[in-house]
């Protein structure tokens, strides 16, 4: 409990920290929905749909803000690098093979239990009234989205052939 009294954010740290938070999610999803499409096109439609409920999320974000008065803190900024999840070193971007996709779908499991238990995290220590139900919904939306991506990735490609076996006769 003393952890969570001295962790009390100002509201614009809150809404930069959610906004940053979730337009990185947007990239990533947005990534998993290329990186999927050649292969399995139906989980390629469901990180678009992700995708398209964080720019839901974000323009909550946005919404508060300007109820709030601090539009500045979700104004998109000029971003210097590429974010770390776009490495140009990588071997693919499109996944090819059955290993790679239960990868990447681990990956994805991952990431979104680490942003379920960030916005968790933001809602326990929030001390603006104004931002709970952002949170609290944020938090609600943030574990059925893990819950999905855990089911997607435990039924993933049972039985998989790889495309090259296919192209073979």
């Amino acid at each position: 409990m003393d952890k969570l009294v001295a962790l009390n954010f100002l509201p614009q740290e809150q809404l930069n920290l959610a906004y940053s938070h979730e337009k990185n999610e947007l990239h990533r999803y947005r990534w998993l929905a290329l990186s999927f499409l050649p292969i399995d096109p139906p989980v390629s439609r469901l990180m678009k749909m992700i995708s398209m409920e964080c720019v839901q999320r974000l323009r909550n974000v946005q919404d508060v803000a300007k109820l709030m008065d601090l539009v500045a803190c979700t104004e998109e900024l000029p971003i210097k690098k590429a974010p770390p999840f776009f490495n140009k070193n990588r071997q693919h971007f499109f996944v090819v093979d059955e290993p790679m996709g239960r990868k990447f779908l681990e990956r994805a499991e991952e990431a979104a239990q680490e942003t379920y238990a960030f916005f968790d995290w933001l809602l326990e220590t929030n001390a603006t009234p104004e931002l709970h139900q952002l949170l609290f919904r944020f938090v609600t939306q943030k574990k059925n989205e893990h819950s999905i991506i855990k089911e997607c990735r435990e039924q993933w490609k049972i039985g998989f052939t790889e495309p090259v076996a296919r192209y073979k006769n």
